[in-house]
């Protein structure tokens, strides 16, 4: 059953203050001296007392708003999911999407919500940093990215669409991994053809609310996190463009829909929704599938040599 239009823009509505409240936390902390703790060993993954402000301020206001609908935050105790079963409604939250950057003093960052209804993506609302602008009318520290679903594209009120061209321009932003060139190769479909100038911004919401408006000609994504994408790629598909994907057990790249095709079946878990991850193709409907049918992940070193090891092995024995 279609959810009624009221309910949408309600859900668009509380999503995008909540985003605001979100950016100005953010706002001010930055540039001042954070605590910092690490996920990992290597200190590559860090979160900070703004992730964690921001979040425990986001999941009260949804809780106020909506408190039948669930949330599924990256800073969450993943230890308290269980086996409970995710809500119809969930309320996917990156709190701080580019921690690195921000800690560093670089504004290139973004909050993130997005929101789930039974798997498919209703709603979005990303804060990115923004200078003052009057042709969006952003007077402060930043914009909201939002969208509902049928309802368009937007930034701070004013309308969105992704880049429109037909083929590949070299002198246009694309956004692509870090590891790009080493994992993956580039089909014939693309092969003399320029990709564009490549921008790696360390935040994925942030690229994502770039390609909805308009400002990179495609984004590339290799392996995102439900909170790290949500928002910002239903806000890309809001715009106009078109979002591939290739879930888990699915060998080909296809349009992003459901985001958990067998919900209906069998409604996943929280815990297993904190697993999910896919990698994702965004550009206008022209662009997007013709990248993702010509991105192939690079044989790595060492499976080739096994894989020559054992052709060997089997003509010695033949």
């Amino acid at each position: 059953m279609a959810l009624p239009e009221s309910d949408l823009i309600e859900i668009e509505s509380a999503a995008v203050e909540f985003a605001r409240g979100a950016g100005d936390l953010l706002a001010g902390y930055f540039g001042r001296t954070i605590s910092v703790e690490y996920k990992d060993r290597a200190q590559q993954d860090p979160v900070t007392a703004a992730d964690k402000e921001t979040q425990a301020y986001l999941e009260r206001r949804i809780a106020e708003r909506f408190p039948t609908h669930g949330i599924l935050g990256e800073e969450d105790d993943a230890t308290a999911d269980g086996d409970r079963v995710a809500p119809d409604f969930l309320w996917v939250l990156d709190p701080l999407d580019g921690t690195t950057n921000f800690m560093n003093g670089l504004p290139v960052y973004a909050s993130s919500i997005g929101v789930l209804r039974r798997g498919v993506a209703v709603a979005g609302a990303v804060y990115i940093p923004w200078p003052a602008n009057s042709v969006t009318g952003n007077t402060g520290s930043g914009i909201v990215v939002h969208c509902r679903s049928g309802g368009g594209a937007f930034a701070d009120g004013e309308p969105i669409t992704v880049y429109q061209t037909d083929k590949l321009r070299g002198d246009r932003l694309v956004g692509l991994p870090g590891s790009f060139g080493a994992s993956t190769r580039v089909g014939k479909g693309l092969k003399g053809q320029p990709l564009g100038q490549l921008r790696v911004t360390g935040s994925i919401a942030y690229e994502l609310a770039m390609t909805a408006m308009g400002v990179l000609q495609f984004a590339v994504i290799g392996a995102p996190r439900m909170w790290d994408m949500l928002g910002g790629a239903v806000a890309v598909q809001e715009a106009g463009g078109t979002v591939m994907t290739r879930l888990s057990g699915r060998r080909q790249w296809h349009t992003m829909e459901s985001l958990v095709p067998a919900w209906d079946e069998k409604p996943p878990t929280m815990a297993d929704l904190r697993k999910w991850v896919a990698p994702l193709v965004a550009a206008n409907p022209t662009l997007a599938p013709l990248i993702a049918d010509n991105l192939h992940p690079r044989r790595r070193p060492v499976r080739r040599a096994v894989r020559g090891i054992k052709k060997a092995f089997s003509k010695r024995q033949g």
